[in-house]
């Protein structure tokens, strides 16, 4: 199943840490303030990635501006965050948002504020919250969601799809528009054989 790679990550960020130690040092950054030590974070990062494997193959590398490791909670929580999907070895879609959060037990993320996804083919999803469930390989949100595709726009609220984008399932409030119908008919109709489009 899942490869577990959350203490060498840890072990990783650290030694990257120690070797940068002799470098200028970089504006710090505000991480959020905790209300009592019962809510501290165990560690914390600035500059930060972790990778999510299956078996032989890459599931998704997450990376972030700063990162808060809480042990307890079983969470990391990041802010600028950038997570890349990958399909059969080769990346899929890249999400961007300003926060993040990884379920360190179940590998289970989430991102929230400004959150877009682009597929390698070009889709563009866009909410403010956007959950990746690690077992079934699969996104999901319950917010107001929009998904940009060729020449049409789709919005709603709710939705499933898989990490490429491919197979979008908007659960209500579905509304499709399209940019240009000549650009839609153009896209749709094969040319007659030996005749330009």
């Amino acid at each position: 199943m899942m490869v577990r790679f959350f203490r060498a990550g840890i072990i990783g960020a650290l030694c990257l840490f120690l070797v940068g130690c002799g470098q200028e040092p970089q504006p710090n950054i505000n991480l959020s303030p905790m209300l009592d030590k019962a809510q501290e974070p165990n560690l914390m990062f600035e500059g930060f990635r972790m990778v999510s494997t299956r078996g032989h193959d890459r599931e998704w590398d997450f990376t972030a501006r700063a990162c808060q490791i809480f042990e307890r909670d079983n969470m990391a929580r990041a802010q600028d965050i950038k997570i890349v999907y990958w399909r059969n070895n080769k990346p899929a879609s890249t999400l961007t948002a300003r926060r993040g959060f990884i379920r360190t037990d179940t590998h289970d993320t989430r991102a929230e504020q400004n959150v877009v996804m682009v597929s390698q083919a070009g889709a563009v999803l866009r909410t403010e919250r956007l959950h990746w469930d690690n077992q079934k390989g699969r996104i999901y949100t319950d917010l107001p969601v929009i998904v940009e595709r060729g020449t049409s726009v789709m919005t709603g609220v709710g939705l499933e799809a898989d990490s490429e984008l491919k197979h979008v399932e908007i659960l209500s409030q579905v509304n499709i528009k399209v940019r240009s119908i000549k650009e839609l008919k153009t896209g749709l109709a094969a040319p007659a054989p030996g005749k330009k489009p």
